[in-house]
């Protein structure tokens, strides 16, 4: 069972993968702007109406093929927020860095974060995500503070009826896609 939920996930992200670099592709910067102004507009309402008083954003730095999150990041830091973004350790841990200053601040530091943006691939309707596949995130997410919201984002397509999931897998409060923006889940 465990080697047939592994083989479904690596099918299903080598399908959104190759549809991510085609999108990348025919995209040009004013559209890639554009969208990372959509998701900074909506994570940054989020923010001010499910956790007004976040003194610390957990944010990805937004790989090429993924939703764009370098305005989210300089929308946040505008507000007076603390931002941190993931360094991906050897062993495929995550440390987390104050953006600002960029001081490693230890893996233990997602604690402080009050939300935590992160990337998936997919999204199900029951926030089960598929990640990249090294268990990072994971892993991370179990070191979060009790309080925390967990925010994925993917694009339009990206939420599906379902995800293999695994025990280890670790349900988000919340999805946003372009055109859909933030859907919590209960």
């Amino acid at each position: 069972m465990a080697t047939e939920t592994a083989q479904a996930k690596q099918a299903m992200r080598r399908v959104i993968r190759a549809r991510r670099r085609e999108r990348r592709q025919q995209a040009d910067d004013n559209v890639w702007r554009e969208l990372s102004t959509t998701l900074a507009d909506a994570v940054l309402t989020f923010v001010r109406e499910a956790a007004p008083d976040a003194a610390c954003v957990a944010v990805y730095e937004s790989l090429d093929t993924e939703p764009p999150t370098e305005q989210l990041i300089t929308g946040l830091r505008a507000r007076q927020r603390q931002v941190i973004a993931p360094i991906t350790l050897p062993d495929k841990d995550l440390s987390w860095r104050d953006v600002a200053g960029n001081a490693d601040l230890g893996v233990d530091h997602i604690a402080a974060a009050d939300v935590i943006v992160l990337p998936a691939l997919a999204i199900d309707a029951h926030g089960m995500r598929l990640g990249q596949g090294g268990g990072s995130y994971d892993r991370a997410l179990a070191r979060r503070g009790p309080h925390a919201l967990t925010l994925a984002v993917v694009f339009d397509g990206e939420l599906v009826a379902g995800v293999p999931a695994e025990p280890h897998d670790l349900p988000v409060d919340a999805v946003w896609t372009p055109t859909g923006g933030i859907l919590r889940f209960a």
